[in-house]
């Protein structure tokens, strides 16, 4: 944190004791009508299911606690924060709109902003809330006078009450409750309508009533010395966009949101020059002409109470090979080049000069190594450079104008906690689009969709880690192992580490152990006790193959990969893939219908096509496979159950089907000969049967005569020369139950 001029505005507060720092955010009553309309069609664009549903649908099951005397303040500032940067991610002409203005409500909502967006009805939310409500009148003149007591000097009189996470309201005199009630409240309860109850984010006047809200918050910490800010820019980047969380990052230091430090939305790439307009991150990719580059963009906000001052070569950004294992600095400055370079500096960039309450973005231009340098990392082809191993970034602040407010270490994760200074991006895409899918290296039995990740030793001295595989604790739809299966495979090396330390495990099964390959049965999964040597550095493969029966429509999902100390169970670092599926029609895998057979019979197997190429699998009970291909034959020495696993060439989506295949118990064998005029030998396999016999039967008719088995014995020769002539059932019983049956002619 910055603390220049801070001895400045000491000093006129001596002499004009009650002047107050300008409030950072204007009013919308200042803006034209045309401006205010450029304003509030940009807001219904942000304005959707998500954005409403994180104030609406967490209010209902976080049991009110984003409305807690802790909660209030801070979420919907980090809120508000969301509506700023989708408005300044449409460009230059927008940015008179950041920070976001208030409005007054002692004032009427201007004419431009007396509207409801449509997707307030289509919000999930809490039946006292209905979507009813979304069409009722709201008063637009709510003549609500500002408090006395939220006014200076008085406001200074006031606490941050409690000073801790809390979702209870504790604190009745503290400065949030003060400003919620009945000021905030009243002004909801006056508009009535859909203002009045949790869908009101559906309004755009309801983000510009909370900006004014949170000038208040501004005001104090900006004119108050209790707050700490007061005289002061900050400099800083969020480690985290979660607002609805109680330990959400609002800039403090150390952050009080716990992590993951390395899942930063404030470093985006483009592999072209449009970040400014769309902040979607993409893969870094590899640009064979020299002149070509992707493109990272670094977003530095203001959290403090003046503008900053430009700073030259102010940020730096750098680049490490994907790793959960990174450490500070050596991962980052060059300085480890084998088995190849893993990381560097790409460039130092310019800080310009922003207002409080402000942000900017920086661009840097990259071109990352060439993925050639990396062949041969792996003992197995599935780890080599045609499959995706990708970047890890860090972007750092750097200067004596905002300085590191703790001393850095080796333990890049609490450095990137400790200061807001510094913000880290371990994210791979895995795309699944047939058109985008990287990586030339699959089995003729697999097809392997994912990316490379390296773990390993941490501080230089050898050490025994976990690794942790899970579905993120905050995400949107179906949490990814709802719809896809999570295949690891790990580099030999790892392996035998494993093993080493007894296979120990949670939520894992081994699926090949050849392929030292493992799936993820559970969220969180573990593998641990691997024990790393100092400075090794080992990779592991993550594959997420879709089952097209669980394919619900969504296309996006998230996956954490998490390294932590087997003793401690610190986190070290990790990685996210956002994993992205378009939509496709599903398919079946079908293996046939269930087959009664004599022991040691010849059975074909033959699996449906499902009308697309694809991989078709055939395993036994035991999970061993032992077939691919679409048709085989097996012998039935015992009755078996197979699986057959049908795989899409395309994208990797995948689906199972059993058929089982049973070795009759009880059987008629044969009969001879037949037709038959004196002796019929009938033999037969009763041999388990507790007792059993034939019965032969003329059908339709009264005729049925019964023969007593031994069934020690496997045949029994029937004299049918007395019988009339025709077509006979020979018909096994065994333990009294009808087990097989045949046709015998007598002549």
């Amino acid at each position: 944190m910055n603390t220049i001029n801070k001895l400045t505005i000491i000093f006129f507060a001596v002499v004009l004791p009650y002047i107050t720092i300008a409030q950072v955010r204007p009013n919308v009553a200042n803006f034209t009508p045309a401006q205010r309309t450029q304003l509030v069609n940009a807001m219904m664009e942000y304005i959707d299911n998500t954005s409403v549903g994180k104030h609406c649908i967490h209010m209902m099951t976080t049991g009110g606690h984003i409305h807690s005397d802790w909660d209030f303040l801070p979420f919907h500032r980090t809120y508000i924060e969301g509506m700023e940067d989708y408005i300044k991610s449409k460009g230059s002409a927008y940015d008179i709109f950041v920070p976001l203005p208030k409005w007054d409500p002692s004032t009427p909502v201007p004419l431009e902003l007396r509207v409801v967006d449509p997707d307030c009805a289509n919000i999930s939310c809490d039946p006292s809330h209905p979507s009813s409500s979304c069409s009722q009148s709201i008063n637009w003149t709510p003549n609500t006078a500002f408090p006395l007591h939220l006014t200076m000097p008085n406001l200074c009189n006031l606490d941050i009450n409690p000073t801790a996470p809390s979702s209870t309201n504790c604190c009745p005199s503290g400065l949030s409750r003060r400003i919620e009630s009945p000021w905030h409240d009243g002004v909801h309860v006056a508009m009535s309508g859909v203002m009045g109850n949790f869908r009101s984010p559906a309004v755009p006047i309801f983000w510009l009533w909370h900006a004014y809200v949170d000038d208040v918050w501004k005001t104090w910490e900006c004119n108050c010395n209790k707050s700490g800010m007061d005289g002061q820019f900050d400099l800083y980047m969020k480690d985290s966009y979660d607002e609805v969380k109680s330990e959400r990052d609002r800039g403090e230091e150390p952050n009080i949101d716990n992590g993951p430090m390395w899942e930063s939305e404030d470093i985006w790439v483009r592999n072209q020059d449009d970040g400014l307009t769309n902040t979607e991150h993409q893969n870094p990719e590899y640009m064979a002409v020299s002149t070509n580059y992707n493109y990272v963009y670094v977003r530095v906000r203001n959290r403090g109470c003046i503008a900053s001052p430009a700073i030259t070569n102010g940020i730096e950004l750098r680049w490490a090979k994907a790793g959960t294992n990174l450490t500070w600095p050596n991962f980052w400055n060059g300085s480890i080049t084998s088995p190849a370079l893993m990381g560097n500096l790409v460039s130092t960039k310019d800080i310009p000069a922003i207002p409080a309450g402000g942000s900017a973005v920086i661009k840097f231009a990259w071109q990352p190594p060439n993925p050639a340098t990396y062949t041969g990392i792996g003992t197995d082809p599935i780890f080599w450079a045609d499959e995706p191993w990708h970047f890890c970034l860090l972007a750092r602040i750097v200067s004596t104008q905002d300085n590191m407010t703790f001393q850095e270490t080796s333990n890049l994760n609490s450095n990137v906690k400790n200061n807001n200074n510094i913000v880290w991006k371990n994210l791979t895409v895995v795309d699944l689009n047939p058109n985008n899918i990287i990586g030339g290296w699959n089995p003729v039995d697999d097809k392997l969709v994912g990316a490379v990740l390296m773990i390993g030793d941490v501080n230089g001295t050898g050490g025994v880690y976990d690794l942790e595989f899970r579905n993120p604790p905050v995400f949107k739809g179906n949490p990814l192992t709802a719809e896809a299966q999570v295949k690891v495979t790990l580099d030999a090396p790892i392996w035998e580490k494993w093993q080493q330390g007894g296979f120990q495990s949670t939520n894992v099964e081994i699926s090949n152990d050849a392929r030292h390959q493992i799936i993820i049965t559970g969220s969180p999964a573990r593998i641990n006790n691997l024990a790393f040597d100092p400075n090794e550095k080992q990779l592991v493969h993550f594959s997420f193959n879709f089952l097209s029966e669980q394919l619900s429509g969504q296309n996006n999902f998230d996956y954490q990969v998490i390294q932590r100390h087997t003793l401690t169970n610190e986190a070290i670092g990790g990685e996210r893939f956002h994993i992205k599926i378009p939509g496709r029609d599903g398919f079946y895998a079908n293996a046939g219908t269930d087959q009664l057979v004599s022991q040691y019979a010849n059975v074909n197997l033959s699996a449906i096509d499902i009308g697309e190429d694809a991989i078709y699998n055939w395993y036994d009970s035991e999970g061993e496979l032992v077939y691919t291909g679409m048709d085989f034959t097996v012998s039935a020495d015992i009755t078996e159950k197979y699986k057959l696993e049908v795989i899409a060439k395309s994208d990797g989506v995948k689906d199972y089907d059993e058929i089982e295949i049973t070795v009759k118990e009880f059987e008629l064998l044969s009969i001879s000969p037949n037709p038959a005029s004196n002796i019929a030998n009938v033999q037969y396999k009763a041999n388990t049967a507790q007792s059993a016999y034939i019965i032969l039967q003329k059908p339709y008719t009264n005729i049925q005569n019964q023969y007593i088995l031994n069934i020690s014995n496997s045949e029994i020769n029937i004299n049918v020369s007395g019988l009339e002539q025709g077509v006979y059932s020979v018909i096994l019983v065994c333990d009294g139950i009808a087990r097989d049956v045949k046709t015998l002619v007598v002549q």
